[in-house]
């Protein structure tokens, strides 16, 4: 070990680095505290043994010194003086010192305390080195999510994306309301033609948060798009009799349930609602899997009724049934599917959200444009929740019956 041997005493030197030599220590002399001070910072020593008392700076100040430097390293310092009293001792420690050694040194308590600062300082090297290592692990986990969260937000563009834009669909208006508690969602909706004269929609969500629900919910909306190319999902041969060629929504949901709750090594499940209109007529046929019931705003009375039954959620057991609820719409008449995440929408005290308090919300926009009532339900949850961080993915999907139907 490297040895720093402070002492304007020429005598007290000669035996100290005798000793320390024969014991295999490398050792170093300074004859006052300012010559020690220098070495320590011009070279790698981590071991100072100071006389208390030196020209030009003395061991405590030296102490004080090295402990207020930014050395790369720490310094073990053992304090030599001749005064064994509480006061010296108190003095000492406040200056920094590590351990203390009373004159004239005897050898074996020499021996033992520099075996207790080695100790100390091998205990120091395997901190540093922990520390180093920690740093390195810290740096590569940086990394890692850093890259995970470009691409966490790069698939929420593409979630994003996905979303159809606000549109009017042969007669039928269509606006929503989206917020996903993480950067991506397993909430799901979307509407598009599948005749000249039939309009599908549909809403979803996954059970869970984050991306193992959101990548289920990317594989549905990509089977849904594939049904409505003619891939025997959404669109038959046999079809529903009061929508020639068009599946029926119970058929949907059952045949969706059937290949999920086969798949046993997917853990997840999720609810969804499905439907089509007859443009034409207004006539609106949907299926629900363990989703919340949509609301139907008349716009004659301005009230809201909650349709269907509730269904089973898909992916849990197979071969279950499903029915289909029907709904005459008329010209101004509107429709609202939501998550659960919007009535259980929790404020700071607990409470949720509710779905008698969406009702009023939409009861009271009645008589507003459609993207209107879109942005004053989510005006409401943020005030209601103080934020926007919410605890679950927030949709609202909502379509109005246009004039002339």
């Amino acid at each position: 070990m490297r040895i720093l041997i402070a002492d304007d005493d020429p005598t007290s030197l000669m035996i100290m680095t005798a000793i320390l030599t024969q014991w295999g220590h490398s050792v170093s002399v300074a004859h006052d505290g300012l010559e020690a001070y220098r070495l320590v910072q011009q070279e790698d020593i981590a071991f100072v043994i100071s006389d208390w008392n030196m020209p030009v700076m003395d061991g405590p100040e030296l102490c004080r010194r090295l402990r207020a430097a930014e050395l790369s390293h720490y310094v073990y310092f053992i304090l030599l003086t001749v005064r064994g009293d509480k006061a010296s001792l108190i003095e000492g420690m406040e200056a920094g010192a590590d351990d203390f050694l009373v004159k004239p040194v005897d050898r074996e308590e020499l021996r033992v305390r520099l075996r207790a600062g080695e100790r100390i300082l091998n205990l120091e090297q395997e901190l540093e080195e922990r520390n180093r290592k920690l740093h390195v692990l810290n740096q590569n986990l940086q990394q890692a999510y850093d890259t995970i969260s470009q691409d966490v937000e790069a698939a929420a563009a593409m979630q994003q994306a996905l979303l159809p834009p606000p549109a009017a669909l042969q007669g039928v208006t269509f606006d929503w309301l989206f917020r996903p508690s993480h950067f991506v969602a397993g909430d799901m909706f979307g509407y598009f033609p599948l005749t000249d004269r039939c309009l599908a929609f549909y809403q979803l969500d996954v059970a869970g948060h984050g991306i193992p629900s959101a990548l289920l919910s990317f594989t549905l909306s990509h089977i849904l798009a594939q049904g409505r190319e003619g891939a025997g999902l959404l669109l038959n041969h046999h079809g529903d009799p009061s929508h020639p060629g068009v599946t029926s929504p119970p058929q949907v949901i059952a045949e969706l349930n059937r290949r999920f709750a086969a798949d046993t090594d997917s853990p997840l499940y999720f609810t969804m609602l499905y439907g089509v209109i007859d443009t034409g007529r207004g006539r609106v046929t949907l299926t629900q899997a363990g989703h919340p019931g949509p609301l139907w705003l008349r716009r004659a009375e301005r009230k809201i009724t909650v349709l269907g039954t509730g269904g089973f959620p898909i992916g849990m057991l197979p071969d279950r049934e499903y029915e289909a609820t029907t709904v005459a719409l008329a010209a101004g008449d509107r429709l609202f599917l939501y998550s659960d995440g919007v009535t259980e929408c929790e404020n700071v005290a607990g409470e949720l959200f509710s779905q008698s308090r969406l009702v009023a919300t939409l009861e009271r926009a009645a008589d507003q444009p459609l993207p209107v009532v879109t942005q004053t339900v989510g005006q409401a949850l943020q005030q209601w929740k103080g934020d926007e961080r919410y605890q679950d993915d927030i949709s609202l999907l909502a379509l109005e019956l246009g004039p002339g139907r």
